[in-house]
């Protein structure tokens, strides 16, 4: 109503003021005077409009989020449509009730990236495009690594003030990117343990401790001689907390996270083990609405079930694992020291576990030529974790050469020949890189003089930051936001250090000179840098990789030059990889080849003089599926940050040593990455496929055709996957000092040294998850079946949610945030978050809101109409 008023009013307004008049000077001025006062009326009342929030028909002042991991949409579907033998009722009652009688549910909700949880969630939680892009990130330059699964140190750190929020977190903060959470106040939100968790609940696994003692004694000693589980009262201790919250009307966004599914699903692909799980799942929600509906804000509470991904699940199929880091660490794979997170075969390891180590080296016992070095130099950097996925880091494919030929001048035993040879390639290896290192070294030394200086401002923040804190204070969140200060500072100190030590060891590496050089009076650990990758590798360095010196040792060529193919071992991990097969498979269903596709970012500079195209975005993706089946994913991005894509298909794409590309157009046809062509649920006719598949379509129009397609939105994940996308704190900005840029720059860096080389994907039941291979179901593929996740609503009354609907049009994670904003009127248009949230760092959303569940005509908009920019 108060939109339509203060509307008709500014119409009245324009129409008198700017009508065509002819009158007298004088009149004229009394004119103008009596527009000045309109004008300035108009004014206000545009910034009344502005300050408004959603329209009357949005009216959820409460939001009660329940995260289910895991959860699959076609296994909630089937269960609830399946009778229970007993009752004649649903399988799943409540749920059935809720969210198919009463509620909304998206039959067509997708996974915008990877089906893996970190990245999953981190879409879902911020509505921005994707940062985090696995369960486990390394960075390249000093090996330190990001576990964003593992809640024990983060809770070891806590009790020592050197953390406070879960590093998840951490890396959105120092993105400018808030999540979903951080629009609300701090003592008008309640949220359980989660990935992305703003400070720790220590409260919660006291009450679970309590409530486990409460118990009678009898229950307490048959519990003891069976195990004492203590890990099953948090989650009910969840839930209970979560249950209070709702009793609370102060709250308005309450936030329960669930993972016994996922659980149980990795390791269980039967029915009953499924239904089991699910029963209790839609028990809590039978909870957690009566509360709703005994709460004071019954009518005007949404409750949401979301998820992050499905789970490739089939009772027919028993999930079958291969071992990866085997591979890197025998002579075929290139003999690695293999650094991942997670323990090999870890239920079966004879060796101490420590839960708070950060990564964890095999040792390779076919190393060319680092035997007794894994310690100080892993080569490879593998995050297995996600199971149908894995990413993959490589030593910078020169730093081998150069540390190999370093080792073979220290000899005494070298000839003079080979010796002049192995300097001449030492030397001429260092002058071909040396242009792009220095580059590289040189920025990095300017944004650490940054950091210093950021640094010692943000000491003294610290020191000044209050000690004690009223209970109001407490309750606004003032005491957590102190020690964000102090571990801010702790945080830049480490990065100092140990950027500023990758500086300084490849700065003397670039110091050597020709005259006078002896390899013997060098330290190798002062000029390789250890615990380092280096840069990512080229294509090139990809399919001619460096990774030892040969058996036959090194060898001169008729022009007296070391013969750079007899010298050293050279592998092609497009080929490798690719071509893994197995021989003991005694699944029909599933193939003998582990790995599916391989994917990679591309810089379009490079691609430019190739595709013919213009206005493309800064990165491509290549897709290998062989030689023959390959793929080109291009990108353009619009005005308003909308995507572009068009799939190119391709086949015999290589790199030279100088950086040119080279490969061969191919024809649409069956067999290339993602089988899209031949797929019989493209929402595109036969006979216009080839057609419509070599064009250029928006990713709304692409998800439209391939959702429902064996790789879903695979096309569309990949890009979100594989290219870097600037937002927050990486996007560029003219106002800030230069201090603030070269900070920035440091943010951007961090960022993409954490982008591994390569991405490799399973072939269908497959799962590189080493640490104990999942035989039930797993996920981190494009496969619609595991990208296929669940959103569901049910609301009261005055939420407008819909009743028994079911939206088929097909919509993926990101438009997650904006949907729940707009039910609880903080976004204006479809994208653009309300003043109070602007200045919270929230900006534009790429992700469309669900315009189903607000119950409103399709042509007019859900909340104010306005900016595009800062309000």
């Amino acid at each position: 109503m108060m939109f339509r008023l203060c509307h008709n009013a500014i119409h009245l307004i324009l129409v008198d003021t700017f009508k065509v008049r002819s009158s007298t000077n004088a009149r004229n001025l009394t004119v103008c005077s009596t527009n000045a006062r309109r004008i300035s009326i108009l004014l206000a009342l545009l910034s009344l409009l502005l300050a408004l929030p959603a329209f009357s028909y949005a009216q959820a002042k409460r939001v009660v989020v329940v995260q289910c991991d895991g959860l699959p949409y076609e296994v909630v579907d089937r269960f609830v449509k399946e009778r229970d033998p007993r009752t004649g009722k649903s399988q799943l009652p409540w749920i059935d009730y809720l969210f198919y009688q009463h509620g909304t549910r998206l039959a067509n909700f997708y996974v915008r990236g990877i089906s893996l949880s970190a990245p999953s969630w981190s879409l879902i939680d911020t509505g921005q495009h994707l940062q985090i892009k696995g369960n486990v990130e390394f960075d390249r330059y000093t090996l330190q690594t990001r576990d964003y699964l593992n809640f024990i140190p983060f809770y070891v750190n806590t009790t020592i003030g050197a953390r406070i929020d879960m590093p998840g977190v951490e890396v959105f903060d120092s993105l400018g990117v808030p999540l979903l959470t951080d629009a609300f106040p701090h003592n008008e939100r309640f949220a359980t343990l989660s990935l992305f968790q703003r400070g720790p609940r220590f409260i919660t696994f006291q009450k679970a401790l309590e409530n486990k003692l409460k118990t009678g004694p009898k229950d307490l000693f048959d519990e003891w001689t069976t195990g004492f589980d203590i890990a099953s009262s948090v989650p009910d201790q969840f839930v209970r907390e979560l249950i209070d919250g709702i009793g609370n009307p102060r709250l308005r966004y309450v936030q329960l996270v669930i993972t016994d599914f996922d659980h149980r699903a990795h390791h269980n692909n039967d029915h009953d083990s499924q239904l089991f799980s699910l029963k209790e799942l839609d028990a809590t929600f039978g909870r957690i609405w009566t509360a709703i509906r005994k709460s004071s804000l019954a009518e005007e509470t949404a409750l949401i079930i979301v998820s992050d991904h499905g789970i490739n699940s089939d009772e027919r199929v028993y999930s079958q694992g291969y071992n990866l880091v085997n591979l890197l660490g025998s002579a075929a794979g290139g003999g690695h020291h293999v650094a991942t997170k997670r323990r090999l075969l870890m239920d079966y390891a004879i060796k101490g576990l420590s839960l708070l180590a950060q990564t964890i080296i095999t040792p390779s016992r076919d190393s060319f030529y680092l035997k007794g070095k894994s310690t100080d130099y892993p080569t490879a950097l593998l995050d297995f974790d996600g199971n149908e996925r894995a990413s993959l880091h490589l030593r910078d494919s020169d730093l081998n050469l150069l540390q190999i030929l370093l080792q073979q001048l220290q000899r005494a035993d070298l000839s003079a020949a080979l010796r002049k040879a192995s300097e001449d390639q030492f030397f001429a290896t260092v002058e071909r890189r040396r242009a792009g290192w220095q580059y590289d070294i040189d920025q990095l030394n300017e944004e650490l003089g940054a950091l210093h200086r950021s640094i010692e401002r943000q000491r003294e923040l610290c020191v000044a930051q209050p000690k004690k804190f009223t209970k109001e204070e407490t309750e606004a969140g003032r005491d957590d936001d102190a020690k964000r200060v102090c571990t801010q500072l702790a945080r830049w100190l480490a990065q100092e250090r140990n950027y500023g030590e990758y500086a300084r060891i490849m700065t003397n590496l670039l110091g050597i000179q020709r005259s006078g050089f002896n390899a013997a009076r060098l330290k190798i650990e002062d000029v390789i840098a250890p615990h380092a990758m280096g840069q990512g590798n080229s294509i090139y360095q990809l399919q001619n990789y460096a990774a030892g010196i040969s058996s036959a040792g090194l060898t001169l060529d008729v022009d007296h030059k070391l013969d750079m193919n007899k010298s050293f071992v050279h592998i092609d991990y497009f080929s490798l990889l690719h071509g893994l097969s197995v021989r003991n498979n005694v699944q029909a269903q599933v193939s003998n080849r582990p790995i599916d596709i391989l994917a990679l970012r591309v810089p379009t500079e490079i691609l430019k003089p190739l595709v013919h195209e213009q206005d493309l975005a800064p990165d491509a993706v290549w897709i290998y599926g062989g030689n023959d089946t390959q793929a080109l994913i291009l990108a353009r991005e619009d005005a308003m940050g909308g995507l572009s894509f068009r799939y190119l298909p391709v086949k015999n794409l290589k790199q030279d040593q100088e950086g040119r590309l080279h490969f061969e157009p191919a024809s649409w046809s069956a067999g290339f990455p993602l089988k899209i062509y031949e797929d019989e649920q493209l929402a595109i006719p036969r006979e216009d496929r080839e057609s419509w598949l070599s064009q250029w379509h928006t990713d709304l129009e692409w998800l439209r055709a391939l959702h429902k397609t064996n790789y879903s939105n695979g096309l569309i994940g990949l890009h979100e996957e594989s290219a870097f996308h600037p937002i927050g704190l990486l996007s560029s900005d003219e106002s800030i000092t230069q201090n603030e840029s070269l900070m920035r720059r440091f943010v951007r860096r961090q960022r993409e040294n954490i982008e591994a080389d390569l991405l490799i994907v399973a072939n269908n039941h497959w799962n590189f998850d080493v640490r104990g291979f999942n035989p039930g179901g797993n996920h981190g593929s494009f496969f619609r079946i595991s990208t296929h996740s669940t959103l569901m609503f049910a609301g009261g009354r005055k939420t407008s949610i819909p009743q028994a609907l079911v939206v088929e049009e097909p919509y993926d994670s990101l438009s997650f945030v904006p949907t729940v904003l707009a039910l609880t009127g903080n976004l204006r248009d479809d994208s653009n978050p309300i003043p109070v949230l602007w200045e919270k760092g929230f900006r534009r959303f790429p992700g469309r809101v669900v315009r189903e569940v607000m119950a409103t005509p399709e042509n007019q908009k859900i909340a104010v109409s306005g900016a595009t920019e800062s309000p």
